[in-house]
Parts: structure tokens; C-alpha cells; sequence
């Protein structure tokens, strides 16, 4: 039987890894996109379904690319947006550089990736489309203004888009993480220690503490709910954000728990 085939950006490590891997062991075949050829080799290799395309979404050229990789592939189905940038710094220090790479990965490159694979499920009868946003999208932490801003771009970039695609029967959704341990965690973490003086993982159990479960989340379960969006369960669902955060906005979270005053999405 031909498997169903996702585009998965940001595959070479942190969530969008582990959204690439999980849906490989759901049986779904899988594009791995992202700028870093080494790691691509390294997730594709245990992936035998499927193919790699290196790439980086904020060059225009990347959308022709993508949309022909999308239509190499059978049953091209999906697409999960998880490629991201962050930065912890004050607003009033933030050069119009930095602002300008957070939204042109996180905000331009979701756009783009979305552009050019939408065309192919459209014209294969249907799919969808999960964009991986942030609780900063939802709940803005300090020192993070243009990553929570390029997030909640992403949110409405998701209700938008469920209007347009929804006639050609494909479905949109965004998910919201909370805390997951990443690469872009650790480094927010090896600063805090290093200017703190408390051991990184102490730094983490800070963060973690007031989740009301008690526990951060994974790749795994941010991986689970992307699945569920992209199955036949889904398909009354579109336009929605679905936070996954142990519970964090339900209660009067404090996003400044931890040893210093920074706080770093996913």
C-alpha cells in the first residue's frame, strides 16, 4: 500500500524531528526540509520512507523547490510547518536584523513552505496543513517580542488560511507548545547558568514547576497531536490553535520562574 507523504520543515533536530519520526512510525512517508544537510542525513537515515530536501525557506527560490519535491513523492497528503528561530533579548536593544530573521523563518518561511505545498494538495484532492506555533504566540513572555510576535503571526496566518483552503478540502490547524526542551531551549539555558551561576538543569525545574501536570512537554507530544490533525479523525477541524502546555494558560502561570527573567519558546 503507497503511504500517505507529509512535508515536515525544520526536520534536522527539535520538534520538527520529532514530528518527522513519529509520523514515519505511523506509517506515513516523509520530505525532510531544512537548511542543515548534516542533519537531515541523520533523521533521513532512519527514515526509510523517505526524502530529504535542504533548503532554506527564507530564500524565494526555496518555493519552487519545495512545491516540486511535494509533487515527486505519491499521495503527497500533508504538511507540518515547524521550522523556527528565537532570540531572548530587551526590545529597545533589538536591531532591525534580528527582528527581521525571526519573522522572515518564522513567519515569511511558514508562508512560503504553505504556498507551495498547498498547490499540490490541492490538486491531489485534499490534505492539511499544521503550523507550529508557540504559547509566546499566545501568552508573550518578556525579552521576546519579535518571536512572539512572528507566532501569533502564525495563528492568524492559520485562521486566514482555513477560509481559503477549506473549498479545496484541505483542513489548517496551528499548534501552541509550551515548554519542550530543545536545542533553542538549551542555548537560553546555557546563558542563564553561565550568567547565574545555577546549573542549567536546575534552571529547566524552575521553568517547569508551576505547569500544572507538574511536567514540560516533548516532541512526542507535540508530534502525537500533529498526527491526529493530519488523520481522518481531523477533518471536521480547521482554523483551530490547539495549545499544548500541560495547562499552563488555565492557570496565572508565571513565565519568569525560573533562576533568571528569561523565558524561550519553542
Amino acid at each position: 500500500m503507497t503511504p500517505k507523504w507529509v512535508v515536515v520543515t525544520g526536520a534536522a533536530s527539535g520538534i520538527g524531528e520529532g514530528v518527522a519520526r513519529a509520523l514515519a512510525q505511523s506509517g506515513f512517508g516523509v520530505v525532510l526540509v531544512d537548511f542543515d544537510r548534516d542533519g537531515l542525513h541523520r533523521v533521513g537515515a532512519d527514515i526509510p520512507e523517505s526524502v530529504t530536501l535542504a533548503c532554506d525557506l527564507t530564500d524565494p527560490d526555496s518555493h519552487a523547490r519545495l512545491r516540486d519535491a511535494a509533487r515527486s513523492v505519491d499521495a503527497a497528503w500533508g504538511l507540518v510547518n515547524c521550522a523556527g528561530v528565537s532570540q531572548v533579548k530587551h526590545f529597545l536593544l533589538t536591531t532591525d536584523a534580528e527582528w527581521t530573521r525571526i519573522l522572515r523563518v518564522n513567519l515569511e518561511g511558514t508562508v512560503r513552505a504553505t504556498s507551495a505545498v498547498a498547490e499540490v494538495l490541492a490538486d491531489n484532492g485534499g490534505g492539511a496543513i499544521v503550523n507550529v506555533s508557540s504559547i509566546s504566540g499566545v501568552v508573550p513572555a518578556a525579552l521576546q517580542a519579535p518571536y512572539a510576535a512572528s507566532k501569533a503571526g502564525v495563528i492568524g496566518f492559520t485562521t486566514g488560511l482555513a477560509f481559503d483552503l477549506g473549498p479545496l478540502n484541505v483542513t489548517v490547524n496551528a499548534v501552541s507548545p509550551g515548554i519542550v526542551r530543545t536545542p533553542m531551549w538549551d542555548a537560553i539555558l546555557d546563558k542563564e547558568s553561565a550568567e547565574s551561576g545555577v546549573p542549567a538543569d536546575d534552571i529547566f525545574a524552575a521553568h517547569v514547576r508551576p505547569i500544572p501536570t507538574g511536567q514540560p512537554q516533548t516532541s512526542e507530544d507535540i508530534a502525537a497531536v500533529c498526527a491526529f490533525l493530519l488523520g481522518p479523525g481531523a477533518r471536521s477541524i480547521s482554523g483551530e490553535t490547539i495549545k499544548v502546555t500541560g495547562g499552563m494558560t488555565t492557570v496565572d502561570f508565571d513565565f519568569h520562574a525560573g533562576a533568571g527573567s528569561t523565558r524561550v519558546g519553542v
